[in-house]
């Protein structure tokens, strides 16, 4: 696996997370993923505790008020094997990483004290009515569908702020054009469904809910273009047809270094499926 690796040094990792790719390990898991990426660049047991147990630089990065209520920092390492966050599978964009059980431990106190700032970039569907907003909405695991999430009063704060970047009013008529010839449909019906357009959305989320910023913009019937689990049925075939994953891009992540303590911003650009997707809206 040849991943494109935006910046490393001792303590970190920050790659650019291409789509179709799964962070964890898992034991439904068949393909490759982030962590066996991991393992095969640094090797198995340089994620154990064994082999940081007699390497004791790593506690200086450890945050002074660290609590050992989930574990000691060795076993924290060894069970998140330097991951920091996640995701999504269909997901692309920046993904940060963690090369010592100091600078993970540091890092997920800054994503828990939200002291990160993310960026991400999506495609959805219509106009939005407010160019500028924050969606404040807590989250629960749908009980309906365990594989989806959904607003719910008694659920986790979530909490996503957005602006507007750029609208778009409809496809180019050779992509209405294969849709309909794919779909079967009219053309007419086809340009029916699409008639609200589009919008080009900067997110930044405040919390780190799993399929949070789906589940909002879905919330706000701006679901994103080729989402098949939030889409809904009929859009999501078609969207099928032109974008080929979710069009959510992380965009870029802001950070303190946990060894300077220097503020560090990394960017990914834009995907090159999803820049092939943009040139097809007007």
């Amino acid at each position: 696996m040849n991943l494109d690796i935006l910046y490393e040094d001792q303590d970190l990792i920050v790659i650019n997370k291409p789509s179709d790719l799964v962070v964890n390990r898992s034991t439904t898991m068949k393909l490759e993923t982030i962590t066996d990426w991991l393992v095969k660049k640094y090797g198995e047991e340089y994620f154990t505790k064994d082999f940081w147990s007699n390497d004791l630089s790593y506690q200086k990065l450890i945050p002074q008020d660290f609590s050992d209520e989930f574990g000691d920092p060795l076993t924290i390492w060894q069970e998140r094997m330097g991951i920091i966050h996640r995701l999504d599978k269909d997901t692309s964009g920046v993904l940060l990483l963690a090369k010592n059980p100091g600078s993970l431990l540091n890092l997920l106190a800054q994503f828990k004290n939200r002291q990160t700032e993310k960026t991400y970039l999506a495609l959805v569907h219509g106009q939005l009515s407010e160019k500028t907003g924050t969606i404040n909405a807590p989250m629960a695991r749908n009980p309906h569908n365990r594989l989806k999430y959904t607003i719910d009063d008694n659920g986790r704060s979530a909490i996503t702020n957005y602006q507007l970047k750029q609208e778009f009013s409809s496809l180019n008529s050779e992509t209405l054009q294969l849709i309909a010839q794919k779909s079967k449909l009219k053309i007419n019906k086809v340009k029916e469904l699409y008639q609200a357009g589009f919008s080009l959305v900067e997110l930044y989320p405040k919390t780190g809910r799993t399929h949070q910023i789906r589940v909002h913009m879905t919330a706000m019937k701006h679901p994103l273009v080729g989402d098949q689990l939030y889409t809904g049925r009929k859009r999501s075939k078609l969207d099928a047809f032109w974008c080929h994953r979710q069009f959510l891009h992380a965009s870029s992540i802001e950070f303190l270094h946990p060894r300077t303590q220097e503020k560090m911003i990394l960017k990914a650009p834009l995907a090159e499926d999803l820049t092939k997707v943009l040139e097809l809206v007007l």
